[in-house]
């Protein structure tokens, strides 16, 4: 039978998800190597045949998708932005796959990818349509998914509210306003927080959850500060698109019950001071993703063109 392979590309690791008609088969995970951009191409591509070397004999690759962070020109397969791979821009990194490989490739935006994989996780608990997928890490940033399809804008932005300014006394931001979403509430945001609240300690921003888990007043107040902003940023997906659903996930949502509980309050926070707000965002309407679910990879293999697109026949 054939396989599709879906890749979850980031700067310091690469995920090979192995999918063929019933579903995930074999999952790989390798440093991701940005020495150059020869280096990342090799080593993406090592990932993909270590995960192809675990299936039984007989199998063929059918096809590629893959969620790199940056901006990405899936027409064009090119990657630009993505300061953290090292790469001159715009890189043409669905050709060197496809050279490399030998099947078509297709590239998206990580983040939109990952929404992708929350949509299908989502709508196998429930029928669904539309759904925003807000990823929490190191950045924040949104996908869309509407009338069951990767939602992108027209410059391929869509979602991206972490850029989004919602303290103009807040700090600096990436991007070069003040106040984003993102320099107020992302992982390294909170951490910078807590250490300002507790500057004999710092702890990282796992640590900050478990201490408030624990009850240490001081990492409490953080870990509310960061939840009351992301349950606005929640209440924003859901007024703006209207979807169906929303689904939280990204590296400061691994925290379980010590994200989720917070946020949670905050939520029913807003729905005390408003009818409306009562109704767009009833608690069951905000879901979690699993810690052991990977929305990157498994949305890159609903992305992989198979067939090849009839615009990409013949030849670009």
């Amino acid at each position: 039978m054939n396989v599709r392979v879906g890749l979850d590309i980031g700067g310091t690791k690469t995920a090979a998800l192995v999918a063929d008609g019933t579903g995930p088969l074999v999952e790989v995970t390798r440093p991701t190597d940005v020495a150059s951009p020869a280096r990342l191409v090799a080593g993406i591509v090592a990932t993909v045949r270590q995960a192809l070397g675990q299936l039984e004999p007989g199998r063929q690759l059918l096809a590629v998708g893959a969620g790199v962070p940056g901006l990405i020109d899936p027409a064009g397969g090119t990657v630009r932005m993505a300061v953290n791979l090292n790469l001159v821009e715009p890189y043409p990194l669905r050709d060197a796959l496809e050279q490399a490989l030998g099947v078509p490739v297709a590239l998206e935006n990580d983040v939109r990818v990952a929404a992708l994989g929350a949509f299908h996780w989502a709508r196998s608990r429930s029928d669904i349509g539309s759904l925003a997928y807000l990823s929490i890490g190191t950045g924040i940033a949104a996908g869309l998914v509407l009338d069951g399809k990767l939602y992108r804008g027209a410059q391929g932005m869509a979602g991206e509210i972490g850029h989004i300014p919602i303290d103009s006394a807040g700090p600096r931001c990436g991007c070069g306003q003040y106040g984003c979403l993102e320099a107020i509430a992302a992982g390294p945001a909170i951490a910078a927080f807590a250490a300002t609240a507790m500057p004999e300690r710092r702890p990282s921003t796992a640590e900050v959850f478990a201490l408030a888990a624990a009850g240490q007043p001081d990492a409490g107040r953080v870990v509310a500060r960061a939840a009351g902003y992301l349950s606005r940023a929640v209440y924003l997906l859901l007024m703006t698109y209207d979807v169906e659903q929303v689904a939280l996930g990204g590296g400061v949502t691994r925290a379980g019950a010590a994200f989720e509980q917070p946020l949670r309050r905050a939520m029913a926070d807003l729905r005390a001071n408003s009818p409306l707000t009562a109704t767009m965002m009833p608690d069951d309407k905000v879901v979690i993703i699993p810690s052991d679910y990977n929305a990157g990879a498994r949305g890159a293999v609903f992305l992989a063109p198979a067939p090849l697109p009839a615009d990409r026949q013949g030849g670009r």
